[in-house]
């Protein structure tokens, strides 16, 4: 079996492009590194590293060894720290956009189930919190949209607890606010701000737009920002229109900075999904504190959803 501290090796030459480079970075010698590389390469029984006068670069053989050993190096990380935490005295939830309006109450809720645990929240776009739980950040997270290749994966766990909707927000003396039926078709007259990828928003955008027969860069994408809020602000001042998470933004329009519209032809509904992993729910504490938050989560997203299915009908 190859050393746990070889594999670390191997992934900073892999990442550096380089052995002298790895070496440094390390503070060991470059010798020891193409030793452990090699004890690597033996294990796997194959030849991972293409050797070059301007560095290395992973074969196809090298490509596979690196995720599987990024997988076992996060997977031995997120054992220790659920272990560290092994009576469940602290929890990290995070959430991408969509839960931005109920995740506050879940850990209000969850901490006064459980005064004497420490919970926290973390905003962040959808697949850097899913990344994040894998990594051992954050043991759990709500999101707006899961990746095909977390959905692969067999260390996630993943069940949903809600639905949302992507709607048209404008500014609220746009044209199309008086529109009878907005059409995909008016929405690409107008200049659009979309979200980075980082985000399951645009993801989802793009996901909807194809199922309607319509591809993403067929729109006219003006600005690229790098949150919500930023999203949001931009259509309040007049710089463009945007395709959004409905359960996001509502707040937004109860108070005047945009109008919200429904777009006929766009495959608008998506889900809103708990994500874990599988680890993580072994652990007794950690099962109950997922199974409250996600009995929770569940009645405050249909309660929410109800309560602003007023603004666009």
């Amino acid at each position: 079996m190859v050393r746990v501290d070889f594999m670390r090796t191997f992934l900073t030459v892999a990442k550096t492009g380089s052995f002298k480079k790895a070496a440094k970075e390390l503070g060991i010698s470059v010798s020891s590194v193409s030793f452990q590389v090699n004890a690597v390469e033996d294990f796997y029984g194959a030849t991972l590293l293409k050797r070059g006068v301007n560095g290395v670069k992973l074969t196809d053989e090298g490509k596979i060894a690196l995720k599987n050993i990024e997988s076992v190096l996060n997977s031995l990380e997120e054992a220790k720290k659920l272990i560290a935490n092994i009576g469940g005295r602290k929890v990290v939830i995070a959430s991408g956009m969509v839960g931005i309006n109920v995740v506050f109450d879940i850990q209000t809720l969850l901490k006064a189930k459980y005064p004497d645990v420490d919970v926290k929240v973390e905003l962040r776009g959808a697949h850097e919190c899913i990344r994040g739980v894998m990594r051992g950040d954050y043991d759990f997270a709500i999101v707006g949209d899961v990746l095909e290749e977390h959905l692969n994966t067999d260390r996630l766990h993943v069940e949903e607890i809600g639905i949302d909707k992507l709607v048209l927000i404008v500014p609220p003396d746009h044209p199309l606010v008086n529109k009878e039926t907005v059409m995909l078709g008016d929405v690409m007259e107008y200049p659009l701000i979309s979200l980075t990828d980082y985000y399951g928003i645009t993801t989802s955008l793009k996901k909807a737009l194809k199922s309607s027969g319509v591809s993403f860069e067929d729109m006219n994408v003006a600005y690229v920002v790098e949150d919500l809020f930023s999203q949001i602000n931009s259509v309040s001042n007049g710089l463009g229109v945007a395709i959004t998470s409905y359960i996001a933004v509502c707040k937004a329009c109860e108070i005047g900075l945009i109008r919200i519209r429904d777009i006929k032809d766009l495959d608008s509904m998506r889900k809103i999904f708990f994500v874990s992993t599988k680890l993580s729910m072994e652990s007794r504490r950690m099962r109950e504190y997922a199974d409250f938050i996600t009995r929770n989560a569940r009645a405050l997203f249909a309660a929410f959803y109800e309560q602003c299915l007023s603004e666009i009908r």
